[in-house]
């Protein structure tokens, strides 16, 4: 007499998963052809520390690697840095006026804090396309131009730009400058707008020789 083989019983909960488990894989197998994945940071795998430094008229604004905003860059003697230099004029124009309003907050030039006269400066140099700097440290390998005015199409503000910090970087914007080094002099040093042309005036107008973030640049010991 034959012997008759059992049957595999299949659990409903089981054969339910393994339906969801294909139609997840299935979906990130296209996701992935198709490019939706949101891009990594720019500076995924890159080693040693990362920070963004977004130039406006006239100071700067330090970011971490989290975009979290820091009083200064700190770092250990020996490890590399990238430094990613933003121009504020790459992000949008609400964002422009926010960092420029920064430099109504201290004495600049002769004027006052908050002397309306220095919002009245950074505007007449916006109109006359004074919009680039660059980007140096004292006595460290640091000296980046920035390149906005492409961008920009002969107006004071960007159009169509990334929204954000974050955008801009996870984006590769082209207005995005870089410079990798290593010191290994512990010490602080100032972050600058270095002076270009015969007259020293820099590429950002009326405030540029004021442009300076004393220590902001911090190496601690290893």
């Amino acid at each position: 007499m034959p012997v008759e083989t059992p049957r595999r019983v299949r659990h409903p909960a089981l054969t339910a998963a393994a339906a969801l488990g294909l139609s997840v894989l299935t979906g990130l197998v296209v996701l992935a052809f198709l490019g939706k994945f949101p891009p990594a940071p720019r500076d995924a795998g890159r080693a040693g520390t990362v920070f963004y430094v977004v130039a406006y008229h006239y100071g700067y604004a330090f970011y971490d690697r989290t975009f979290t905003e820091v009083a200064a860059m700190e770092v250990k003697a020996g490890e590399p840095v990238t430094l990613y230099i933003v121009p504020s004029q790459a992000l949008p124009r609400e964002m422009v006026l926010e960092y420029a309003e920064r430099s109504l907050r201290v004495p600049i030039g002769g004027l006052a804090a908050g002397d309306p006269q220095v919002r009245k400066k950074i505007l007449e140099d916006f109109a006359l396309g004074n919009v680039e700097h660059i980007i140096g440290i004292t006595g460290l390998p640091v000296y980046v131009t920035t390149n906005v005015t492409p961008a920009l199409n002969a107006r004071p503000f960007r159009d169509g730009g990334p929204q954000t910090l974050r955008e801009a970087v996870e984006r590769s914007d082209p207005t995005i400058k870089t410079v990798t080094f290593t010191t290994k002099r512990v010490g602080a040093y100032d972050v600058l707008c270095v002076d270009s042309g015969m007259d020293g005036a820099g590429t950002c107008g009326w405030g540029h020789k004021w442009m300076v973030a004393k220590g902001a640049f911090i190496v601690r010991p290893p």
